[in-house]
């Protein structure tokens, strides 16, 4: 395989989890780079109600988007394990059956989804004056859910051959292409709210076509023969019974900020926009711990695919040192700088506006070591094929994220302890996954050196 092909099977495991991480890291930030320059944008040019209209439809499109990311990373994870076996021939025929996978995702969705559109927003209590441009844009998105699907499937296909430059090259494409196409369509074709639809939809289509190319130049063993493409009813039903839950999870994961972002409707166009934007700079910080955690579980598929399970154990520390350092520095960013950042997302943003978001993004973002905690402790779970027991913490996250922001909406009418829901949730998804790793997986002992 290529020079770029990362083995984790052997090597000291905090150095090979920073070489893997920091290529797949500048992915992640750079794709909430073009999240944060459609928000920018929408603010500066557009105003306060299209940037809430951001806020009502961005929960909804990650809660897809986690969806395709969950399905994919199991696709990765299949890669990934049988990368550790050396074996070329089903990592082609893994691909070619999630190939399937992806195109019968994004039909339904186009199909399925797009008329519903309206209706999910009306049902999250959305106002009239955002609804027409949430509701255009969802549109959009659920048509266009065949190119995030590709996109993220090459991206995790190559991860899981322990190659994260190249998915750092297929990102780098669909960024540039998003923000120039962002400014084309809203400040000079004048599209509104859908242009910044219209825009990541085509940007992350140009990405799968670069990602399909350097596919089959770099990566001669990868190219497909006849057998390849033949449906494997067996495979397809083992990468689905590995990306399902794993889906699922990711989902209940961010259902939750569907749920919540219902909430928050309630408090009106000024809270919704400064919820925009804190937590466009919230995803942003979060983001890394979920990278590491990321890793983790390619790192834990190599080795669980290797039989190294000693290695494992190994890797989970190495994780949560790099997640306590990450988390240091971008609390303090938060700490020094939050204020600043919030003011950028408006031309000239009302007091009221900045205390809001700055309140949101202290609770969301400063706790980001116990997310990082979580993250490891859920990916490690699903590197080594246990993705059922990562997804009970999901599950327990996201009702206590709903309880918190139903009594702080419903009961006590206060919007500090609606964003108490998110540091609590934190510390609730943790705790499950913990649990398991440490008395019921068999991995939380150290080799003997």
């Amino acid at each position: 395989m290529s020079k770029n092909n990362l083995d984790m099977t052997q090597g000291n495991p905090l150095k090979l989890l920073t070489t893997f991480t920091l290529p797949s890291l500048a992915s992640s930030l750079l794709s909430q780079v073009y999240s944060l320059t459609d928000s920018l944008i929408v603010g500066q040019f557009l105003g306060e109600t299209p940037l809430a209209a951001i806020g009502v439809y961005i929960p909804i499109v990650f809660l897809i988007g986690s969806m395709i990311i969950g399905l994919n990373v199991g696709v990765g994870i299949t890669m990934g394990q049988c990368f550790g076996r050396r074996d070329y021939s089903q990592m082609r025929h893994a691909l070619a059956n999630s190939i399937y996978l992806g195109l019968g995702l994004g039909l339904f969705s186009a199909f399925a989804g797009s008329p519903l559109a309206g209706t999910i927003l009306r049902l999250m209590g959305t106002p009239e004056g955002p609804m027409a441009d949430a509701t255009s844009y969802l549109r959009i998105t659920f048509l266009s859910t065949v190119f995030p699907t590709f996109y993220y499937l090459f991206s995790n296909a190559f991860r899981g051959m322990g190659d994260s430059k190249s998915a750092l090259y297929c990102l780098i494409v669909s960024v540039v292409c998003n923000i120039g196409l962002d400014y084309l369509f809203i400040a000079a074709f004048h599209l509104g709210v859908a242009g910044t639809a219209y825009a990541t939809a085509l940007a992350q289509g140009l990405s799968v076509v670069f990602a399909i190319i350097m596919l089959y130049r770099k990566y001669p063993k990868m190219r497909f023969t006849k057998a390849d493409l033949h449906p494997d009813w067996k495979l397809f039903g083992a990468i689905s019974k590995l990306s399902l839950p794993i889906a699922a999870q990711y989902g209940f994961n961010n259902l939750g900020n569907v749920l919540v972002q219902g909430c928050i409707n309630g408090f009106g166009e000024t809270v919704m926009a400064s919820y925009t934007a804190a937590s466009r700079l919230s995803t942003f910080c979060l983001m890394p711990t979920e990278t590491i955690g990321s890793s983790l579980s390619v790192y834990a598929g190599q080795n669980y695919g290797a039989g190294k399970k000693d290695r494992i154990c190994l890797g989970v520390h190495a994780a949560m040192i790099m997640n306590a350092a990450v988390s240091a520095v971008l609390a303090a960013v938060i700490l020094l700088f939050g204020k600043l950042l919030v003011q950028l997302f408006m031309d000239e943003p009302a007091e009221k506006f900045v205390a809001i978001a700055w309140n949101s993004l202290l609770l969301a973002a400063v706790p980001g070591v116990i997310y990082g905690a979580a993250q490891v402790y859920q990916q490690v779970l699903r590197g080594i094929g246990q993705a059922n027991h990562s997804m009970v913490g999901s599950f327990f996250q996201l009702s206590a994220k709903l309880l918190i922001a139903a009594i702080g909406t419903f009961w006590l009418k206060n919007l500090d302890v609606v964003w108490l829901s998110w540091p609590i949730s934190y510390i609730v998804g943790c705790l499950y996954p913990c649990w398991y790793y440490k008395k019921k997986s068999g991995l939380d002992q150290l080799p003997a050196h």
